[in-house]
């Protein structure tokens, strides 16, 4: 039986969805969201390109899962992200133009938080007005801290481009008090599956944690089948709703390069951002209270579920936190739910028990109470108005837009010697932390809007970029101040020589530079002629520019192992002797049957478009370069063979005149499709009908258990935790560091012995692996650092590759063994020329 809500309830909550989604707006500028300005700022000003690529016409053209030919050689949009908020935004773009619905579609999820926290609180938990009040209040608490900005869910992460998360978090909590009601009422269990596959489809942390969360419900009532059942059907229906999203990307995540990169904690603070102070302290007044037996009584059944469940599911967040490092995930992305549910449960307690005094009050004592209530409420605002004080500085920043930032004019000036098409030749531009005063250090990513689709080589979302070891490497070669993102794949230094054949290979033959630094060093390398010029910016061309898009081999090949093929090409791309002698291919291709290719130019382009390259040509069986990054979902529609070849390209070897190449789908992901499909018509079909949810109403109530089973499920959280904790690879190798900041070389080395031991991503054992090097050599233990250098040098191609090589040749002169240092030797001044190593080693005598 649905209960109706009464007008005024309605009312009230609107009100409040409205009220506070407005001050989270203005606290942004809502003239500023409402300009055609394009935004910028952090990692939005890439953002923007698929958004506004996405709007134009990918979305409803039926490409959900698009192929984007204008970023680094080629990227499977959204197959390895989150589509939901650029679906909202593609959507709203239609109504309000792109750019305001870009702004708006960002912070959608951010504004309807404490909302959504309060109208869940009234209608799913019936919970007083107070407890849904003050849970709202501590999820806006969360929402503004300034702590950090790159954590996820609050407003500054979410203005560098971490909106995906925002939609997340915000849907975790509705999933998570669907869950409980569904399982609590015996219905709506649908209702639940639905909110945790848009959970997914927001972000994949948020729903990591609501999936796993929902075992402790199993201990919250003594009809453990009925409750088992019941989250089997709905995980199982959200993982078939996922279906042809999720299937491809769990089918080909080996495809993605991992970010190693380590965030350290600094302080306390970091754990216990100041806007969370008072909601903290609000929360222990309530707890305390709770030993009023006429307060502790007052909680309903739901209710009393809620709390442990909300605590539960914040507990295992920690436990990621903790064990993030050693389950290969990104740890800060965890803690932000242990903020944010923690926030609402410390809400829920204060206004649950001031509804409690008030009511057992007079009614001239319950005015006072409510006073007090609303003393309370505009004393957090007035707290959290002291301190938010970046938010509007960023979001002025962000959202005047591109316009109005130093550089832009000049830059855009040079937009016509730049523009081109989709299939033009790329463009490759220097990295340079001064282009901040174009909105961001990202906005040239965006330079395909503005070029009429002309590709560039960088853009965002890295980590699925096949080509992106390679490019950034280019990059390196040609910018002053390289960024370097991938750990795992370092960058080398200024290298125009170099440079120029790794941009023929990559089809780029335009380069944009604005370093003094550059520019000089292009132009002593004679192999690049100046275009055009808009201090501080310059746009050259390369001379001996002969790369196609389609073309045939005509190096040497080489098939190589397809185990760690990704760290093979690399070695491969940024080594000169090996970069001339051959081509690496990395699949099954029988090398002797293939026939040589024709001298005369034998493929001629019949048809390109942004899903489908069709062309003719006359050297049938003849290896044949495609300069677009390799991807399963591309696939032969003719007879050939289709093989991945350095340094991530696509290779085919055709066996008729006609090559066809369809950007599709696997096996997998028309089966998750058909699944998806499936799977949301059953969805409609079952909530018109309600008969399964009816049905299993007809049980009763949920009998809850008493609090002993959460507290049994909260020690074995806490035991999580602390054998996490203690055995962390991160806290040995803080300790090992410790004892190296106090001379204790000894120490150091067995506890960096211990990390690399502990650490699981390639890019963190590195580095362990060097610190042991280095303290050994500092301990006087020559043999054991000479092992760990020659170690490192000859498993790892990471950022301590350049000087291990160096301090091994330096130590094994030292000790007379020149023959042994001289193949290192050899190797450093190969790969890293004009590396500060490098030009040390040589003054070496």
């Amino acid at each position: 039986m649905i209960t109706r809500v009464p007008l005024r309830d309605r009312l009230i909550e609107g009100l409040f969805v409205v009220a506070t989604g407005a001050l989270v707006a203005n606290t942004l500028g809502i003239a500023l969201l409402n300009s055609p300005n394009w935004p910028t700022g952090g990692d939005s000003a890439s953002h923007l390109l698929y958004a506004w690529l996405y709007a134009d016409g990918l979305l409803f053209s039926g490409k959900v899962l698009p192929w984007v030919p204008e970023v680094f050689g080629g990227l499977p949009f959204l197959s390895y992200y989150f589509p939901l908020p650029f679906i909202v935004i593609a959507l709203l773009s239609k109504l309000i133009g792109i750019a305001q619905a870009f702004k708006w579609g960002a912070f959608l999820a951010a504004m309807l938080l404490p909302g959504t926290v309060f109208v869940a609180s009234r209608r799913w938990l019936d919970m007083s007005w107070a407890g849904a009040l003050f849970g709202a209040m501590g999820a806006l608490a969360f929402l503004l801290h300034e702590q950090n900005s790159i954590w996820g869910g609050n407003l500054l992460s979410t203005l560098a481009g971490e909106f995906g998360y925002s939609y997340g978090i915000c849907l975790a909590v509705l999933t998570l008090i669907a869950w409980l009601r569904a399982v609590h009422t015996g219905r709506g269990w649908i209702v639940a599956a639905l909110l945790e596959a848009a959970t997914g489809f927001a972000h994949g942390f948020t729903l990591l944690v609501v999936g796993f969360s929902t075992v402790f419900l199993l201990f919250e009532g003594k009809q453990f089948r009925r409750t088992l059942g019941l989250l089997a059907r709905g995980h199982l229906l959200a993982f078939c709703l996922l279906g042809g999203w999720l299937w491809p990307m769990i089918e080909m995540h080996g495809l993605t390069i991992p970010n190693d990169a380590a965030f350290p904690l600094q302080s306390w603070r970091d754990l216990l951002p100041a806007t969370l102070w008072p909601v903290g302290a609000a929360g222990l007044a309530g707890l305390c209270l709770q030993l009023v037996p006429a307060v502790r009584r007052r909680w309903t059944a739901l209710q009393t579920s809620a709390l442990r469940y909300f605590v539960s599911s914040a507990g295992l967040a920690a436990i990621g936190f903790i064990a993030g490092d050693q389950l290969g995930l990104a740890d800060i992305r965890f803690f932000p739910l242990v903020w944010l549910l923690a926030a609402i449960v410390c809400g829920w307690l204060f206004g649950h028990a001031l509804t409690v005094i008030g009511e057992a009050w007079q009614p001239k004592r319950k005015i006072a109470l409510f006073m007090f209530a609303a003393a309370a409420v505009f004393g957090l605002l007035g707290w959290l108005g002291q301190q938010v004080r970046q938010a509007p500085d960023w979001a002025l920043w962000n959202h005047a837009g591109l316009d109005s930032k130093p550089q832009w004019h000049n830059l855009a000036s040079l937009f016509p010697a730049m523009s081109g098409d989709l299939w033009s030749p790329r463009l490759v531009f220097e990295h340079d932390p001064d282009n901040n005063d174009l909105g961001s250090t990202r906005s040239l990513e965006a330079l395909p809007m503005f070029l009429n689709h002309r590709p560039v080589l960088e853009g965002l979302y890295m980590e699925t970029a096949l080509l992106g070891p390679a490019i950034y490497q280019l990059q390196s070669e040609i910018s002053a101040r390289p960024s370097s993102p991938l750990v795992r794949f370092p960058s080398g230094s200024l290298d125009p020589q170099f440079a120029a054949r790794h941009m023929n290979l990559l089809h780029a033959d335009t380069l944009l530079l604005r370093s003094q630094q550059a520019k000089s060093a292009i132009e002593s390398s004679q192999l690049f002629t100046r275009m055009a010029e808009a201090p501080p910016f310059a746009l050259y061309k390369l001379r001996d520019f002969d790369s196609h898009l389609i073309e045939l081999v005509r190096r040497p090949m080489r098939v190589r192992p397809s185990h760690d093929w990704m760290q093979d090409a690399f070695a491969w791309f940024r080594t000169r002797s090996l970069f001339d002698a051959y081509l690496p291919v990395y699949g099954n291709v029988a090398l002797d049957k293939l026939i040589a290719p024709n001298p005369a130019n034998a493929v001629r382009v019949k048809s390109l478009s942004r899903h489908e390259l069709v062309f003719e040509t006359d050297a049938i069986g003849s290896p044949h370069l495609i300069k677009i990054a390799y991807h399963p979902r591309w696939q032969l529609q003719s007879k050939g063979q289709l093989a991945l070849a350095g340094p991530g390209y696509m290779l085919i070897v055709p066996q008729e005149k006609e090559i066809r190449l369809v950007y599709g789908h696997t096996l997998v992901g028309k089966l998750g499709i058909a699944v998806t499909i499936s799977a949301a018509l059953y969805s409609l079909f079952a909530l018109w009908s309600r008969r399964r949810q009816t049905q299993l109403a007809l049980a009763g109530e949920h009998a809850l258990n008493p609090w002993w089973p959460a507290l049994t499920a909260w020690l074995v959280l806490l035991a999580a935790g602390f054998y996490f904790g203690t055995h962390s690879p991160e806290r040995v190798y803080n300790r090992a560091w410790q004892a190296m900041a106090a001379n204790r070389y000894a120490e150091a080395s067995e506890g960096f012995a211990r990390a690399y031991q502990l650490r699981r991503p390639p890019a963190k054992k590195e580095e362990a692996l060097f610190w042991l090097a280095k303290s050994s050599e500092l301990a006087g233990q020559r043999a054991q650092a000479k092992a760990s250098y020659r170690e490192l040098a000859e498993r790892y191609h990471g950022y301590w590759l350049s000087e291990s090589l160096y301090t091994y040749v330096l130590m094994e002169k030292q000790d007379g063994h020149a023959d042994r240092a001289a193949p290192f030797a050899a190797r450093l001044r190969e790969e890293y020329p004009g590396n500060k190593w490098t030009l040390k080693l040589d003054q070496v005598k």
